[in-house]
């Protein structure tokens, strides 16, 4: 006897389906850099950062445009305004 499919086992097999297509991607990923870097990188150490990076983008205008003004040294940035404030 066959017993019907419930919500929660729909529910695993999409979350099998997401992992499994994740997984082919990366591999896709991953193979196309090896197979662009075999020809072209110079030593195998070059070809191994090629291929652990792959899962790297590159970065877009709006990554530059999204990131927050700081400075490098935030609490001497705070004391020299602080000292500008105890000065007037």
């Amino acid at each position: 006897m066959v017993t019907p499919l419930s919500a929660d086992d729909f529910t695993a097999m999409e979350g099998q389906l997401r992992e499994c297509l994740e997984e082919d991607r990366r591999y896709t990923r991953v193979n196309n850099v090896k197979c662009d870097a075999i020809h072209t990188a110079k030593t195998y150490e070059e070809f191994a950062d090629r291929v652990a990076a792959a899962h790297l983008r590159p970065l877009e205008k709006n990554d530059y445009k999204n990131k927050l003004p700081r400075s490098w040294n935030q609490y001497a940035a705070k004391d020299k305004a602080n000292e500008d404030q105890t000065e007037h």
